[in-house]
């Protein structure tokens, strides 16, 4: 250490001021903080370590913001951190508490509305930006790996978030046109899908292996009935499908299409998607509960048998199949409506097919709406959608 004489000292503090010294004194201390405890750096709180591999799934940065696997840790009550034992800092206390407190008064009142009322075997919750997931799936194989019921029920968190996302890329769609949050349940046993079903979208029966409310509030309910979903990628192409309703409906205006003579949309977009994210369109929501299960069309590969209608001229014209409600289609109409929204989309663009969908939810008359967003009506649409497929869909294509 240099020591100064006192003469020097007083020089010093004489001209540049003790105020100064006190300044410079005071960033060295804000620059320098001393820590205190090396086990939580200061933090007061440390990770709980009871999650295991499923630490990375429960995090926030994940797109978890509860998990009632998470909430039943008896170290952490779902804070997913613990208090530090070597020091003592209030405020961080407090917000650990605040957390467990959340969690608590969530995941009593999920099992209050569902787990209380299914009563079978016990239903994981998650709770993500966008989504409300109750989940009851049995442990399946997902590729070549074998997960069980809460790393699953992530999986599902993390496809459901993902088809927003794509769904919002697609049709050029801000957030604020996208505010609804879709509550989702996913059960391994016809009886709490009958049990929860009718109770959460007010339709419905015993029979039926899944039910949705659409428009302002939009749920989906259904159970793995293994004859329609006997693995996971049916699994998943028939929540693709189902979600897909709920998320158009949503979009503002908030308003239902099945009954509105256009299920070619409601129906051709659901597919699309199924199409573009498993490569099969197989699901279909006409006379739900009457059809037999597993019933498929040209084994959920629609291009090549569009394109065989269309060489054979038995295809509907635009302007027939654009009076019918979604449960008035057959399974040509289906693929049909697949292939016109893939028509709308490569041609025109998802704007376009998101303003159309806009008109058509305020009632506005096909024929109007057309002519508003794409110059066209519905005599005219025919012969440049048939040319299309002949360009783009081979007879033999595998897809």
């Amino acid at each position: 250490m240099v020591r100064y004489p006192a003469a020097m000292l007083r020089w010093i503090l004489a001209s540049v001021g003790l105020p100064f010294l006190m300044s410079i004194a005071q960033a060295v201390a804000q620059e320098a903080p001393v820590v205190a405890c090396r086990v939580c750096s200061n933090h007061g709180t440390v990770p709980c370590g009871k999650h295991g591999k499923l630490w990375e799934l429960e995090q926030p940065s994940r797109g978890t913001v509860f998990c009632s696997a998470a909430a039943d840790c008896k170290a952490c009550a779902g804070a997913l951190a613990v208090d530090c034992k070597t020091c003592r800092n209030a405020a961080a206390e407090t917000e650990l508490q605040r957390r467990q407190n959340l969690v608590k008064e969530w995941v009593q009142k999920r099992r209050k509305d569902v787990d209380a009322i299914t009563d079978n075997d016990p239903i994981f919750h998650l709770q993500t930006a966008h989504f409300d997931l109750a989940f009851g799936i049995r442990p399946t194989m997902v590729g070549k790996e074998k997960l069980d019921t809460h790393p699953l029920m992530h999986l599902y968190g993390d496809r459901l978030e993902a088809l927003r996302a794509l769904y919002l890329k697609t049709f050029d769609l801000k957030e604020e046109e996208q505010a609804g949050r879709l509550q989702v349940y996913m059960f391994r046993h016809g009886q709490d899908q009958a049990r929860i079903g009718p109770r959460v979208t007010g339709i419905g029966s015993s029979q039926s292996t899944g039910t949705k409310l659409m428009g302002v509030d939009c749920v989906y309910s259904m159970w793995q009935d293994l004859r329609s979903f006997p693995d996971d990628e049916a699994l998943y192409r028939g929540v693709i499908h189902n979600v897909m309703h709920l998320l158009l409906c949503n979009t503002t205006p908030p308003q239902v299409l099945y009954n509105r003579k256009q299920g070619w949309i409601d129906e051709g977009v659901a597919n699309w998607f199924e199409d573009k994210i498993t490569g099969k369109c197989t699901n279909f929501c006409f006379e739900e509960i009457l059809m037999m299960p597993g019933s498929s069309f040209k084994g959920g590969r629609w291009r090549a048998p569009v394109r065989k209608l269309v060489d054979e001229g038995k295809l509907k014209s635009f302007a027939e199949i654009s009076q019918l409600n979604t449960d008035q289609l057959d399974f040509q109409d289906h693929a049909m409506s697949f292939a016109l929204v893939d028509y709308f989309l490569a041609v025109h663009g998802g704007a376009k097919l998101r303003d159309l969908v806009r008109l058509v939810k305020q009632d506005k008359p096909i024929g109007e709406a057309l002519q508003a967003v794409y110059g066209l009506n519905p005599l005219s649409i025919d012969a440049p959608f048939q040319q299309w497929v002949k360009d783009n869909y081979s007879p033999l294509d595998a897809r």
